[in-house]
């Protein structure tokens, strides 16, 4: 059995419920959000699917693998792409980061590093998110983006007060939920 994630990646085995989701939902044309894009796996893969006409924004807390996303990107020869260097969180600004990797978070401690709201960036048709338990304070700045109830999400809600909130986030904007498994859900607007 393969365990690693970069050697699941190559094999087209990483993480098989949340492609099969995120295949199922990216469409030509759309604009998405790969909130937690570390080294471009869906990056890269969303890229693809919403083709020339479509735009994905990628969100890298971390410089490391920001640095491998950027390589990623131009190896791959992909231009519909626009890197977000930066923390999702409630405000603008900076905020505190430590770890690195798949565990990077942000934290009380640590490097400092920019910080974006979601609600600064055009309203997207899809959000893929993974940020290592901060999805209550990226929510919190995409407050205007879970109001217009136009975006499907698919979210990694991480152990302690996210998986707690987040669903209670998402249902009092009257989204309809659907667990994919245990930490990982899909948000279809309730229009």
């Amino acid at each position: 059995m393969i365990s690693a994630g970069l050697h699941r990646c190559w094999l087209g085995t990483y993480e098989p419920e949340m492609t099969h989701h995120i295949v199922s939902l990216a469409k030509p044309g759309m604009t998405v959000f790969d909130v937690g894009a570390h080294a471009g796996y869906y990056t890269m893969m969303l890229s693809r699917i919403v083709g020339k006409s479509g735009r994905v924004f990628a969100f890298e807390a971390n410089p490391e693998n920001v640095a491998m996303l950027r390589k990623h990107i131009r190896i791959n020869q992909l231009g519909n792409i626009n890197i977000i260097e930066a923390a999702v969180a409630d405000r603008n600004g900076e905020v505190r980061f430590s770890g690195s990797g798949y565990e990077g978070q942000i934290s009380d401690s640590g490097r400092r590093i920019p910080a974006v709201k979601l609600d600064d960036f055009p309203t997207p048709d899809l959000i893929k998110m993974d940020i290592e338990g901060a999805e209550i304070i990226a929510f919190a700045g995409a407050t205007r983006i879970l109001s217009e109830l136009r975006t499907k999400m698919l979210v990694a809600v991480h152990e302690g007060e996210p998986i707690a909130k987040i669903p209670t986030i998402l249902t009092s904007h009257t989204y309809k939920l659907e667990w994919i498994n245990e930490r990982e859900l899909i948000a279809i607007p309730a229009r």
